[in-house]
This record gives C-alpha cells, structure tokens and sequence, in this order.
C-alpha cells in the first residue's frame, strides 16, 4: 500500500536526544495528570517538541524528519481476518482440549468462526477489563490415526481466514496498544492527538477501525511508539512552558 501522505527523514541530534530519553518514562497509557499547565515543552530539543491538551503532540519539521515520522489516510479496503492462535492442550483424552488468551478484538473474531480444525466451546472474560485479553477454549479436532495424539502441555497453533469484508482500515503498524485500550495518532492540524479507537478484524498488513476514526482522516503510521513515549515524557516529566 502507497501512503498518501508521507513525512520522510533526515537528522536532528538534538531532537534525537531528546527522544532517546522517552523510554524512561511511564509506559501505562493512561492519560497524563491533571496540573495547571496545559502546554509542556521539551526544552532538550530547542522547544521543537511540545503538547498541549486537546491538540496534542507538536513535533517541529526538523523533528518529524529525524524521527522518519509516516502518515496515510485511513481509508476503505477488502480484509480478510487472518488469525494464528497458539493454544496449549490441556486434556488429551477422550478430547482434545486447548486454551488460548488472546486480544479482546482478536476474540471477538474467533467467536464469529471457529479457526480450522477446532471448536470453540467457551470465552472466559473475567479478566478482560484488568487485562483486555481474553481466555478461549477450544475442543481440536483428534489426529490421523497414523499421528500421536498430542501430549497434554504441548502446544498446537490454531489459524482462522474469515471471509473478506470492506471496512475502515489502517495499517498494523498505526495501532498503538496499551492497557487502556487501542489508540491511533490522528493528524491534528500541525500537531498528532492521540485518539482511542475500536479495533475489529485483522489481517498479516492491516487493522479495521469499527470506530474512533472516519475515512479520509490522516493517521501516523510510524513511529506511534516513540510519539507515545515522547507524550508520556512531556506530560509526566518533562518541563512546563509558561
């Protein structure tokens, strides 16, 4: 897929400085805390990296090639969900039963279809909301009998090909996750704002949007993980402008 829109490279040590620190930082996910100052400023990289609420992350040009920031549109394409689970069997006889814990999105598509050579008999969420994974059981269909049934402990992988659909979708790589939940960063004038999303099937190169986003809005594609980290850092320990 050819982006549309594209923001390519180059080099700036300062801005690059500034970035190699953002890993130190909280890694949660959650939003930043609540203070008095709604515009932060990261001072190592000349005040070329900036947030402010409801806008978002500003990178300055000379930023934004540094860090060979991406973008492309989110639009409409034919996806087929491709699904590989690998699930470990824990009853070998008479059945054969696996479980799995999966994504909650990935979930939602194995209870739509069983994957090949398996049966799903129950999704236990119980844990989702802490966790937003889900744990599946399954019942796998027995082996030839010229193969070994499978030892119990041993593990098995489990595929699934839906059927394709035309949906809302981005590339994997815009999708950031963390444990509250999908998010992707939607160019926001001159600035990236992160914007919770819901994402449903996916294939090997793309993610489905059921919502958070609109065709022809404008998501960064890479590096989400470092805009994250450098938010994070601005907002939770970075300087203040005033």
């Amino acid at each position: 897929m050819k982006p549309r829109h594209c923001l390519i490279i180059a080099g700036a040590a300062a801005a690059l400085a500034f970035f190699a620190g953002c890993g130190k930082e909280n890694e949660s996910g959650a939003a930043h805390d609540d203070h008095d100052h709604a515009e932060h400023s990261g001072d190592e990289a000349g005040q070329s990296v900036s947030f402010k609420e409801g806008r978002g992350l500003r990178l300055s040009p000379e930023v934004i090639r540094a860090l060979a920031v991406k973008t492309e549109e989110a639009t409409e394409h034919p996806l087929a969900a491709e699904l590989s689970v690998s699930a470990q069997i824990i009853a070998a006889s008479p059945r054969i039963i696996a479980t799995a814990r999966v994504p909650e999105a990935d979930a939602a598509a194995l209870e739509k279809a069983s994957p090949a050579g398996a049966k799903l008999l129950r999704a236990d969420r119980s844990a989702t909301q802490a966790t937003r994974f889900v744990d599946l059981v399954f019942e796998v269909a027995l082996p030839p009998p010229s193969a070994p049934p499978p030892a119990t402990g041993s593990f098995v992988t489990l595929a699934l090909t839906g059927a394709p659909a035309t949906v809302l979708a981005v590339p994997r790589s815009a999708v950031l996750e963390t444990a509250a939940g999908p998010f992707v960063y939607v160019v926001n004038g001159d600035a990236f704002l992160r914007t919770p999303v819901r994402t449903g099937s996916r294939s090997s190169s793309l993610v489905e949007i059921a919502d958070g986003l609109y065709a022809g809005d404008v998501v960064a594609v890479s590096p989400v993980e470092q805009l994250w980290l450098a938010e994070l850092r601005l907002t939770k320990g970075g300087g203040h402008s005033h």
